[in-house]
């Protein structure tokens, strides 16, 4: 009786035990992975595979969000120094004070195209024109600041929101700031402040350039203005007067009778290039001639030089669209709403771009017929394929490109000095070259200048020695002339 009642126990407790580790491995299972709906509708077969599958995507997501957060924790706890690898190894040396902030907050918009001004990759803050102008101007601060860059993105890595959403991230902070190629608006002032702009932002049209030979019927006569015209045509008849006189107190035949002495005035400097008008008696009129000749040589020669560059210049004039349909913008920007604005048209006729080859793309293939910007990315366009396009404009007048702070920020009038300093050094030009690949400024538009007509002020050096020469030579001639009359002896008479 004993033995049987111990078997029970025994069973018993087996029995307890068996259900404990059936509710372990239950739970232990229950909290690894749960099935979705779609996985729980699929096959037999298929279920020891559906379960793999969601738990290696489940890792894997895991180790996504795990990845993603040792970066972001990175990124606060340990910055990357971005403006130490822009600026040197000068960056804060030497810098004592205290300012309102030991660290700034800066907030850098994704951008899908126009990574020059700003470039994020992979979670983090890279560079750009615009953060290397931001920060030149810290370091001219008189005291240290550690710029902690944050990226206004998403999960996935994409842009957060637009401009203004990323404006109203530092609405009402202290020590956070937005730096970027933003646009200041009369909009945007109203719930933040911007630094003095360090670029200008007028809004230009960017057409098709067609090629054009800008000739006319009178291109002939355009190398010389009109007053450079007809002070050479006055030279002529002032260097014919000149050795009329000569002549005629030579006792030249040709040059006694009044009828000939004014036909020989007008046509005798023209005539002698061409034509054998007579013996010239007197010898100071040679010399007189013989600087008129040097002077039409030198003049026939300027003249055929600039008129050969009159007759081969090709002029790059802006196509304009016939209509306003089909216009392309920079995605994101304000650009889209000025169009409706300005042009009365429905957004449907608007194509948004996204980069400077997105561009030229909508631009050669016929989607676009014109293109709608800012002048910095314009500039940036145009320095890469100018060749066959063109600005026109400004089209509007914009206040800049700044960066944005919040309302009564203590930091904003410093900072704003700094920018003021770097936009007036060379910095500036040199972050163009590097990061936006700006050349000299006649360099970015391949259309040439109409060549300059010669005025007045070209010759007159000339002008002055001509007649200054002719006038010496009459007075050279008139000496010569009484001189030999004393001479010649009186005839005495006897009674």
């Amino acid at each position: 009786m004993e033995h049987n009642k111990n078997n029970t126990l025994v069973f018993v407790f087996l029995f307890g035990i068996m259900i404990y580790v059936l509710l372990m491995v239950d739970s232990v299972n229950a909290s690894v992975v749960v099935p979705s709906n779609n996985l729980i509708n699929r096959e037999p077969y298929s279920k020891v595979d559906s379960k793999e599958a969601v738990t290696s995507t489940t890792i894997r997501q895991r180790s996504s969000h795990k990845r993603r957060f040792r970066k972001e924790r990175r990124l606060i706890e340990q910055p990357h120094d971005i403006c130490a690898d822009i600026v040197g190894p000068t960056w804060q040396v030497n810098k004592t004070g205290e300012g309102p902030c030991q660290q700034l907050i800066v907030w850098v918009p994704k951008k899908n195209g126009f990574t020059e001004f700003v470039k994020i990759e992979d979670f983090e803050v890279k560079g750009g024109f615009s953060l290397a102008i931001f920060c030149y101007a810290l370091h001219l601060l008189p005291y240290k600041i550690q710029p902690i860059f944050k990226p206004y993105i998403n999960d996935k890595g994409e842009s957060n929101g637009t401009y203004d959403q990323l404006l109203h991230v530092i609405e009402g902070t202290t020590c956070e700031t937005v730096a970027g190629d933003v646009t200041v608006r009369a909009s945007r002032a109203q719930y933040v402040d911007f630094t003095t702009p360090y670029l200008s932002s007028e809004v230009y049209m960017l057409v098709h350039g067609s090629h054009e030979w800008n000739q006319t019927l009178w291109t002939f006569l355009r190398p010389f203005t009109k007053r450079l015209w007809f002070a050479i045509i006055g030279m002529c008849i002032y260097i014919g007067v000149a050795v009329a006189i000569l002549e005629y107190r030579a006792d030249n035949p040709k040059f006694t009778a009044s009828y000939k002495t004014v036909r020989m005035i007008i046509w005798f400097p023209v005539s002698m290039f061409f034509f054998n008008e007579g013996k010239i008696l007197n010898r100071n009129s040679k010399v007189v001639l013989v600087m008129w000749l040097s002077m039409i040589f030198i003049v026939v020669q300027i003249f055929t030089a600039t008129l050969s560059s009159w007759l081969t210049l090709d002029q790059l004039r802006p196509r304009l669209p016939s209509g306003y349909e089909n216009f392309g913008y920079q995605n994101g920007s304000f650009l889209k709403d000025f169009i409706i604005d300005k042009y009365k048209r429905n957004d449907t006729n608007l194509v948004p771009l996204n980069s400077v080859e997105e561009y030229k793309t909508a631009l050669s293939s016929g989607r676009v017929t014109a293109v709608f910007d800012e002048l910095p990315y314009i500039e940036l366009f145009l320095a890469k394929h100018g060749s066959d396009y063109m600005k026109f404009g400004p089209i509007n007048q914009e206040s800049g490109i700044a960066f944005a702070l919040p309302r009564g920020s203590p930091f904003l009038p410093i900072f704003t000095r700094a920018v003021i300093n770097v936009t007036e050094s060379d910095v500036m030009m040199n972050m163009k070259k590097k990061y936006l690949g700006f050349r000299a400024p006649d360099e970015s538009q391949p259309n040439q200048a109409l060549p300059q007509s010669l005025d007045i002020q070209s010759f007159i050096g000339l002008f002055i020695l001509m007649g200054t020469g002719a006038i010496a030579a009459i007075i050279c001639s008139e000496i010569s002339i009484r001189q030999a009359n004393k001479k010649i002896l009186p005839v005495s008479m006897d009674d």
